[in-house]
């Protein structure tokens, strides 16, 4: 198997390539989480500020009726959680993402989250996640409350077949990409560095709400 570095300098290289129907995709991408019922049912949803190559996640704004949108800020070696009322509010912070402000009356508990949206470099079928490396979202996603839903947010040709794990490595619940809607199911193993390869139409749906 591919270590995480070469698959992190893999994925940048396809992404290069792919940049002319960025639009399109983000958009496909957009439209299948708004029809979703887990983001009908969500009230507070985890959103994050996309880089460059990343699905445009923000277009959901424009779905965001009645919903809280807390994005994260990098604090020290965690990701804080702020609610955000506009775009407008959101200014570049850390590795020139763009953070929302931190003042602590805008501080959104983890467990109060109904949705997150989580960024990778890569993912699998199965719900595994590859990071930048930094183990934020990982320590972030510890920390939510058993009904929360986590859906890994990528493009197509960032889906692998396996990825390597480690311990501390948190699973998605779906994956949402161009295509659609894919709830994540793995086997259960006690090792959860063990490869993660399972598909989703040989185990179970994990208990979530309908996408």
């Amino acid at each position: 198997m591919r270590s995480k570095t070469e698959i992190r300098q893999d994925i940048s290289a396809i992404l290069r390539t792919t940049l002319d129907a960025h639009a399109e995709k983000s958009a496909r991408l957009c439209a299948a989480i708004a029809e979703s019922a887990a983001w009908r049912s969500a009230r507070t949803v985890a959103i994050f500020a996309p880089q460059p190559r990343e699905p445009d996640v923000e277009l959901l704004w424009m779905n965001g009726g009645g919903k809280a949108f807390a994005y994260p800020r990098v604090t020290e070696d965690r990701l804080g959680l702020f609610r955000v009322a506009s775009l407008h509010e959101l200014a570049p912070g850390a590795f020139g993402v763009r953070e929302p402000r931190s003042e602590i009356e805008y501080a959104v508990a983890p467990e109060a989250l109904d949705l997150v949206l989580v960024p990778g470099v890569a993912f699998t079928a199965d719900g595994a996640r590859l990071g930048r490396g930094g183990g934020f979202y990982d320590r972030l996603l510890a920390g939510l409350a058993p009904h929360t839903c986590k859906v890994g947010i990528c493009f197509d040709s960032q889906l692998l077949p396996e990825l390597p794990l480690e311990p501390h490595d948190q699973h998605m619940d779906f994956i949402a990409t161009e295509s659609g809607l894919l709830p994540a199911t793995r086997l259960l193993t006690d090792d959860p560095s063990a490869p993660s390869s399972q598909t989703a139409e040989s185990a179970p749906a994990p208990a979530r709400p309908p996408l």
